[in-house]
């Protein structure tokens, strides 16, 4: 059964395993999802599509408002802002939300994922890197998102299910900051590696807030980058690229 076996792979988390092939040198590609692959934010554009459709009442897109405006800030409880995403998911079966969130990446998510963002993930791949996308967001909700750019390892918190419904309970615990490293390691002992067995470790992000995990590897590149970011970067002289699509849609 679909629901069933999907039930499984949450249940044990999203830090999917991919072999790693390559007799050459091994390089590992990590990608931000929100503001970096993605020219906007998953969660915020999330919550306003689930009040546009009925889905949620609308007052939780000014929880969604909050939150995001203590993400800015510096402030965010990841717990609970993952909290309350989660509980978004509670009373209806996976198969619902699934069909929801398909039309929601189809409709919002595919127009802003830009031709730069799209190569870069295609040139990573066909160099033979490992490639992965490593982000705050849910794992129900940044897995359909990834799908857009073709299989490749996620690594995000899990979400709970029993019985073909979510329970509103997270599997692992945030890939947010700091954490983000944490899960990262993590996901690579899966493989039987660390980041010291690759030649060369690049991570792309827009935040601040990965500043840890941007620091530990050997190749940062900052993209779409906060004012924060941006001025670290230039102290710094990371590379610092633009992927935002314009108002027209055009990159």
């Amino acid at each position: 059964m679909v629901v069933a076996s999907l039930e499984r792979s949450l249940t044990q988390g999203m830090m999917a395993t991919f072999a790693i092939a390559s007799p050459g040198p091994m390089r590992l590609t990590l990608f931000d999802l929100d503001h970096t692959l993605l020219d906007g934010d998953s969660n915020l554009l999330w919550v306003t599509w689930l009040v546009e459709q009925g889905e949620t009442p609308p007052e939780r897109l000014a929880q969604q408002t909050a939150f995001y405006l203590q993400y800015q800030a510096g402030t965010l409880d990841i717990e609970a802002y993952l909290a309350f995403h989660l509980s978004l998911l509670v009373g209806p079966a996976f198969s619902h939300w699934e069909a929801v969130r398909d039309a929601f990446v189809a409709d919002r998510i595919a127009p802003l994922i830009g031709t730069a963002a799209r190569d870069a993930v295609a040139r990573h791949r066909a160099d033979g890197d490992l490639i992965a996308v490593v982000t705050a967001t849910h794992g129900f909700l940044a897995q359909g998102i990834v799908s857009l750019l073709a299989p490749m390892p996620l690594v995000a918190t899990g979400c709970e299910l029993e019985g073909g419904r979510f329970t509103g309970r997270p599997i692992g615990g945030p890939c947010f900051a700091a954490a983000k490293f944490g899960q990262v390691t993590a996901w690579l002992q899966t493989l039987g590696h660390s980041l010291a067995d690759f030649d060369a470790v690049r991570f792309y992000s827009d935040s601040a807030n990965d500043l840890p995990l941007l620091e530990a590897v050997s190749e940062p590149v900052v993209v779409n980058a906060d004012p924060k970011l941006a001025s670290i970067a230039g102290e710094r002289g990371w590379p610092q690229l633009q992927w935002r699509r314009t108002d027209s849609g055009h990159d």
